[in-house]
């Protein structure tokens, strides 16, 4: 989210990320015939959107840069640790939840993340830290350096824009979707 509404603080145009999802229910369809097997018109799906971001589309970050060549590809590292304890935090009670696991959108991440990426084991903390890590060490090997920002959100602005080809302005980089932030969203804490 930090890095949606710092794009979006930059002028550069729509990005899409999971919020998405939530905005356009039909795009719930495309995104299930894609675990299906069946690849969608790239183009015509993203081609309004200067960026992508979040899942589900980062499970699919080779195919969408093969579609749009010219893109870079900004890898958000986190520490392997305290990915998993947000993860535990926010997504995973909000995909096993049964009361949000009715909604389309919810069942469709969840076949995403929980089942496919993570095969049905990212209650395996060291499994599911081995995948996170597998996932990033594939995107630095397979992207070419000068097409590559591997970044940290405390990295701030100069990075991002140097590598967006933008000045940098002069506003606090955007700090966004704190786990209390997402449990709220999500009413994970009852509310």
């Amino acid at each position: 989210m930090s890095i949606r509404q710092a794009i979006g603080q930059l002028g550069l145009g729509k990005t899409y990320h999971m919020q998405e999802i939530f905005l356009n229910p039909d795009h719930v369809g495309v995104w299930e015939r894609l675990l299906d097997g069946t690849q969608p018109d790239w183009q015509s799906f993203l081609g309004d959107y200067v960026a992508t971001l979040d899942g589900p589309a980062c499970f699919y970050w080779r195919e969408i840069w093969h579609t749009f060549p010219d893109a870079g590809v900004l890898l958000l590292l986190r520490d392997p640790r305290e990915w998993y304890e947000s993860m535990m935090q926010t997504i995973y009670p909000t995909l096993t939840s049964p009361a949000l696991n009715a909604q389309p959108a919810i069942r469709m991440i969840h076949r995403l993340l929980l089942d496919q990426f993570m095969n049905g084991r990212f209650e395996d903390e060291a499994y599911a830290i081995n995948r996170y890590r597998a996932y990033c060490e594939e995107v630095m090997r397979d992207v070419p350096e000068e097409k590559l920002l591997v970044y940290r959100v405390t990295d701030g602005w100069q990075p991002l824009c140097q590598f967006l080809g933008c000045d940098v302005p002069d506003l606090p980089f955007p700090a966004r979707n704190t786990t209390a932030e997402f449990r709220a969203r999500a009413k994970l804490d009852g509310g």
